[in-house]
């Protein structure tokens, strides 16, 4: 067997060899390593590892997933300008510690601004989140479950004491303002003829509040995903039947931040449960959100949160139109983007959400 060591940071993915993943995987020999890629690679670079013993140590896995800093120099700068890298770290390292929600398995990870290196548990055979297509109420119900023992876990949280790794809504405000807005532009002109009137003007109005929108203070604050769209979600069976068989990892925290909960669940209705699967069934998850809730931490009832909730619908809209910004106008893209707008928009009018966030921000 080989002697355990700490691994050494790597630069790039092709540095991964039977000797580092030893260290990262201790209690055993391996004899080859076999990676390919997987993944849109957005913030990264990302790898289905296979390996091959000579010897193996306990519970020791048949494969890995490996996450390291992207090798396109455009999309790495973006990591850094992100600041990406540490927080996903910080992120994995928090959950981890504290069995907070369910994530992949951490084998290991270490970077820092500049750099990750991510060895999480193979869940290669898991079902990926379809964005377009959305998901069931069964479905959205699994991953609310995950949201609040998370934000259960961590609330409330204060800013002042809080790591300085997670994103804090008034420090990127004027950031997401600006995209926003140019998003919203873009929309109103390229989809003036695919859109209904009233949803173009939510589009607009939101622009109009957006700012004063990420300023809004907040009585509880807690850990947030940040970017809880289905296509970020696995989903798995589970031999439990209070669950309904459906269990749902969370991945890629790359936007973590410290929000009002009602952040992540808002952003998740709104966009990823087409829109009269969410009317059916939106009351229904919203108390089942707050009775898994309630079984970690108590305070955070159901009228808090529905009124929270009232406000961080927006959340959806705002990080869609955003996309508008940076997206190319392709057919496959604003076929995304149409499906987004449509369940955003609906969800807005639904809860009449620009009128409370005039009303909580006093204009």
């Amino acid at each position: 067997m080989s002697t355990a060591t700490s691994p050494r940071l790597l630069d790039r993915i092709h540095e991964i060899t039977p000797e580092w993943l030893e260290s990262v995987l201790p209690g055993s020999r391996i004899r080859s390593v076999t990676a390919r890629p997987i993944g849109a690679g957005n913030v990264s670079d990302t790898v289905h590892v296979t390996v091959e013993y000579d010897e193996r140590g306990p519970d020791a896995p048949d494969a890995v997933v490996a996450k390291f800093r992207p090798s396109a120099p455009e999309i790495h700068q973006h990591g850094l300008n992100s600041g990406a890298y540490h927080r996903e770290i910080g992120a994995y390292r928090a959950i981890t510690e504290r069995s907070a929600c369910r994530i992949p398995i951490l084998h290991h990870v270490d970077g820092d601004e500049t750099n990750i290196n991510l060895v999480v548990e193979d869940l290669t055979g898991a079902e990926p989140g379809n964005q377009v297509a959305g998901c069931d109420a069964a479905h959205a119900e699994a991953v609310l479950t995950q949201f609040a023992r998370l934000h259960a876990t961590f609330a409330p949280v204060d800013e002042a004491t809080a790591p300085a790794w997670p994103i804090r809504m008034p420090a990127v405000a004027d950031y997401w303002t600006g995209l926003a807005r140019t998003g919203a532009e873009a929309a109103v002109a390229r989809y003036r003829d695919r859109l209904p009137a009233d949803d173009l003007a939510a589009v607009t109005a939101m622009a109009g509040v957006v700012h004063a929108w990420h300023l809004i203070p907040h009585a509880l604050l807690t850990l947030t995903h940040g970017d809880p769209r289905v296509d970020n979600i696995l989903f798995e069976q589970v031999h439990d039947g209070a669950t309904g068989g459906i269990g749902a990892v969370l991945i890629d925290w790359q936007v973590t931040g410290l929000r009002n909960p009602m952040y992540d669940v808002g952003y998740f209705l709104s966009g990823s449960i087409p829109v009269e699967e969410r009317r059916a069934h939106e009351d229904r998850l919203l108390d089942h959100y707050v009775a898994e809730y309630a079984e970690v931490a108590p305070g955070y009832g159901r009228a808090a949160a529905r009124e929270d909730y009232r406000t961080q619908v927006l959340s959806g809209l705002v990080i869609t139109t955003a996309a508008i910004a940076v997206l190319p106008d392709s057919e496959a893209v604003n076929t995304l983007i149409l499906a987004l707008l449509e369940r955003n928009c609906a969800a807005v009018h639904d809860w009449d959400a620009l009128a409370a966030v005039r009303a909580r921000v006093g204009a």
